[in-house]
């Protein structure tokens, strides 16, 4: 028999964008923003940004396997906030399943974006300061889009 486990992390990631919240809103929230900043190597085969709506994204992991991020919308507050479960598999194995919440605040003439994330990690395949350090690199990615965008 296969030893299975779980493990449990939670984190919170801060971060101020020069952006508004509309701004930053709009980068998760339109598919070709979201494609230049989120993962920009994978495949998204579903991006339907409404409650109770799906993304569904394929591609090459950091390690050389293929993934999978696989997410349902929960809530979604414009320019305010958005609530998703989402689970990832690695190699055709379930990784985790989480729950992730982003806010935006207005921060002066930017925005100060906080992401929590609420996760199980399955079978010693991944941790929650593995998907942190991830998640914290996406961040950086996305501030990079804004800065791009402030630019043009």
């Amino acid at each position: 028999m296969t030893d299975r486990s779980i493990a449990h992390g939670t984190f919170v990631i801060e971060r101020k964008y020069p952006a508004d919240p509309t701004r930053v809103f709009r980068a998760w929230a339109d598919p070709d923003i979201k494609k230049r900043w989120f993962a920009a190597g994978n495949d998204t085969k579903v991006f339907e940004f409404r409650e109770g709506g799906r993304e569904y994204a394929e591609g090459d992991g950091p390690n050389g396997g293929s993934y999978t991020f696989d997410v349902t919308y929960q809530d979604i507050v414009e320019n305010n906030r958005i609530v998703y479960t989402y689970q990832m598999s690695l190699g055709g194995k379930r990784i985790s399943v989480s729950v992730a919440a982003v806010e935006l605040f207005p921060d002066g003439k930017g925005t100060r974006l906080t992401v929590t994330e609420h996760g199980c990690f399955f079978d010693g395949l991944d941790t929650a300061d593995q998907r942190k350090q991830g998640t914290e690199w996406l961040m950086g990615e996305l501030g990079n889009e804004l800065e791009r965008q402030l630019a043009n």
